[in-house]
């Protein structure tokens, strides 16, 4: 039973409609995976120019302990490269989905197709655990307040 249905996803051929529909997805993913990549790069070359000036007004933070602000800017720069290797794994996800997955259905490539639907699976999987970790932060930020 569970042999067949797995055949008979293998084997699953998309009507016009499907792929057609399939194609708009390849290319939405493709634009917002392009932008995602020009807004990291801007981000990226904010921090490169005000870097500086961001890590001297943390160490401004606290004149009278010595050392605190150079560890309140030494975490920012830990957070802000977490923040882009996350963001830059999604974004590099979602261009490779584009990308395989157009490749596929153009070869009609099975093993490609694959590999371009694993790579959204990623996607979706971070952005599923990102979301958690949001909805628990805000969850724990109110039970703070009350």
């Amino acid at each position: 039973m569970e042999n067949d249905q797995q055949e008979s996803l293998i084997q699953m051929h998309l009507d016009y409609d499907g792929g057609h529909i399939l194609r708009e997805t390849v290319r939405w993913s493709r634009f917002l995976s392009i932008v995602g990549i020009v807004g990291l790069s801007l981000c990226l070359l904010v921090l490169a120019l005000a870097g500086t000036a961001m890590f001297a007004a943390f160490s401004r933070l606290a004149p009278g302990i010595e050392g605190l602000g150079d560890l309140a800017g030494g975490l920012l720069l830990v957070l802000l490269l977490v923040f882009f290797a996350i963001f830059g794994l999604l974004v590099y996800m979602l261009y490779r989905f584009s990308v395989l997955t157009r490749k596929g259905i153009d070869h009609q490539d099975q093993t490609v197709f694959a590999e371009g639907m694993k790579c959204l699976k990623t996607y979706f999987l971070v952005c599923g655990i990102l979301g958690v970790l949001s909805l628990l932060a805000n969850l724990f930020a109110l039970t703070k307040l009350f």
